[in-house]
This record gives C-alpha cells, structure tokens and sequence, in this order.
C-alpha cells in the first residue's frame, strides 16, 4: 500500500484535492469512483508514514476543539478536515488531520480511522468518538473529551508547580557543593598540608571527601550518568517497573500522593467514559489501561475481572480492600440511584482536593530536612576552614 496525491472532480464539476491510501493508481480510481469522483492526476505522496508524530495533550484538545467546530458548523467534514490539514499552523495537529482524512476517504468511520494511529490517538480517545458515533452524539462527547483532557493538562500542571521550589532548592545545593568540592576545598586543603598543621574532625572529614572526589570523580560522574538509564532501562521490564513501582506506593506520603493521582485518573476517565455511553466492560477496560503504576493497575483490573464475572462495582472496589470505605458506599449509592456517573466525578474532585493537601504535608517535612542539610554542610565547611585557621593563629601568638 502507498499514499497519493490526487486531484479529482466531482458530479458537480468541482476540483477535490487529498491524499488517500492505495495499492496502485488503478486502485485509487476505483475508491474514487465509489465516492462518486473521477480522477484527473495523482502522483505518490512523500510522507514517510511509519514516522507518526504524537500530539502531546494540548495538542489533542486543539485538534479535538477544530474536529467539533466542523461537525457542528455544517461545513462537509472531508471539506472542513482539508482545510484543517492545510491551515493550521501546528504540523503536527496537521499532520494527524491528513492521516486521518486519508483514512476517511477509504469508507472508514472517524473512530476507525483513529484506530490506525494509536499514536496520535490514545485509546479512551478513539472508544468515546465510536460511542458517539453509535449514539449520533458526537459533538458532546467531543465536548467531554476536551474537558476531561484540560482536566488533565491542569493537574499535571499543579503538581508539577508543586515540585518546582524543592526541585530548584536541590540543584542550587547540589551546584554549591560541587564548587566547593572541585575548586575550592583542593586548594584550601593544600595550604594546610604545606602548613604542616594537626587537623581538627570536620577537616578530616572534609580531607576525606574531597580525597574520595579527586581520585574517583571519574566513577562519580559515570555513576551519575548510568543511575538514570539503569533506571530507565529497569522501568521497561515487566519486573523491573513492579518492583520500582511498589517501591513508590511504600514510601511515606509520597506512596499516597502517587496513589491518590492514579486513583483520581482512573475515576475521572471512568466518568467520563460512562457518559458517552460505552458499554461496562470498555469503560473498565480503558479506564484500567490509564493508571500509570502497575500496582495500582492490578487492583483496578482484579475489580474489572470481577465486575464481567457479575459483581457490582461497589462490591468488587470493597473486596479489593485497596479502597475507602467512604468510596465503596459512594459508588453503592450512585448504583441504586442510577447517578454513577455523578458520583464518580465527586469522587475525582474528592482527590483533586486532597491531592495539593497531601503535597504540601510532603514539602512541610522534605524544606525543614533540606535546610537542616545545608546547614549542616555550611557549618562543616566554615568549620573545616576556620579551626585550623584558628590553630595557627594560636600558634603564631604563642
């Protein structure tokens, strides 16, 4: 199969220009014969294909927001997604439009033709525009989409807003020390080894350290490097990434923030999911595939295979035992009720509150830590520097 560019002309002697996928040019007329257009000229297309770009989330909400504005202008979609394609002024968001136009023009639905780019469309995405394909609402749903992913892009923001003081603090720290280390405290140690003197504990200590630098800083820098990537290649195993994961959830505070984040994602993209009208067992399944640690993914997928197997939701989250029971009799009264979609949104806001409160018992404890830790490097090195100064003055005075 290849991509052509082709210009064409409709029953109504209108040029069409777009770019479609075919086995051959003999191929391509005859889909366009079938949509009712004959071809003028094609010529094969130069996209390299296999290269799908990934539309990070503001992205896809700009693309969501230009898909709904054609579905409800009135404008003909494959007019409107061709404009799109050669207007915008993001490649990107582009790019995706004329793939998906490409695959529209073969027959195929737009939920169907997103199927094709997993990349650039993730799958809660692609279920929620089939589901309002089959009930003719797509225009909400695409409105649900684009809130539940603004949704997103604001907690990320939060939480990354959260660790920019403590972040900015370490670097500053860890810069500080390594000036001290490599420039001055080698020098500083020379005179006093020139000198001759008796050196007080925190200077020893310090000799010591700037010693273990000077002879290995090699193996210290390479140490740095490979921490990460041994980290990364670790968290693309199966076991890897568990154990890593677990590590996580067992630490204090931080377990249960990572664990109150993926809890309020997974609850968010379940309400937003039953809105749209998919079916229990997609909602569950999308749902699951969202939570990002692998542990917390068990749980929600043991409820998953509990609820097809005929459980209630709210009986299967109890029997899990990883849940509030507050949570548990939530979603049992927005069962018997029949506003569980409601019910869950709350539950996502629930967390949303308690997620800045649980980062800010996180930096009330992490700032007093790191300050008691500079201060404590200050104080070594101003003690390190001034008792052997104090030693020889005394010396001298004597």
């Amino acid at each position: 199969m290849a991509y052509f560019n082709y210009r064409a002309i409709d029953e109504d002697s209108r040029i069409i220009k777009g770019k479609i996928e075919a086995s051959d040019e003999d191929d391509l007329e005859q889909i366009l014969h079938s949509k009712g257009l004959i071809l003028l000229e094609s010529a094969k297309g130069t996209f390299i294909f296999h290269r799908k770009p990934k539309l990070s989330e503001k992205e896809l909400v700009d693309f969501t927001y230009l898909l709904n504005l054609i579905l409800t202008s009135g404008v003909p979609l494959m007019n409107g997604l061709s404009d799109m394609a050669t207007q915008s002024a993001n490649r990107r968001i582009a790019t995706a439009t004329s793939f998906l136009k490409s695959k529209l023009e073969t027959g195929k639905s737009i939920s169907d033709s997103m199927l094709e780019y997993p990349e650039l469309f993730p799958p809660f995405y692609t279920s929620m525009v089939r589901a309002g394909e089959v009930s003719g609402n797509l225009e909400q749903v695409l409105n649900d989409i684009m809130a539940y992913l603004e949704w997103q892009i604001k907690l990320k923001k939060d939480v990354k807003s959260a660790l920019a003081y403590p972040a900015i603090v370490l670097t500053a720290v860890a810069s500080l020390i390594a000036i001290l280390f490599i420039f001055v405290m080698p020098k500083f140690m020379k005179i006093l080894t020139d000198l001759k003197v008796s050196l007080p504990l925190p200077t020893k200590i310090l000799v010591f350290v700037v010693g273990v630098f000077k002879s290995y800083w090699p193996l210290i820098i390479l140490g740095i490097i490979l921490i990460p990537i041994l980290y990364r290649i670790a968290y693309h195993t199966t076991t890897g990434r568990r154990m890593i994961d677990r590590s996580i959830l067992e630490l204090p505070l931080i377990g249960d923030l990572v664990r109150k984040l993926n809890h309020s994602r997974y609850f968010r993209t379940f309400a937003t999911l039953f809105r749209s009208g998919l079916n229990m067992n997609e909602i569950l399944r999308v749902s699951s595939d969202v939570v990002k640690n692998t542990v917390i993914a068990d749980s929600f997928n043991r409820v998953t295979n509990a609820v097809l197997g005929g459980e209630q939701f709210s009986r299967a989250l109890k029997n899990s035992g990883d849940f509030a029971p507050l949570l548990v009799n939530m979603v049992e009264i927005g069962e018997k009720t029949g506003t569980l979609d409601n019910t869950i949104v709350r539950i996502s806001n629930i967390y949303d509150r308690e997620i800045p409160e649980t980062m800010k018992k996180i930096f009330t404890i992490i700032e007093p830590i790191m300050l008691v830790l500079l201060g404590g490097l200050v104080l070594l090195t101003v003690a390190s520097f001034f008792l052997p100064l104090y030693k020889i003055v005394g010396g001298i005075r004597r």
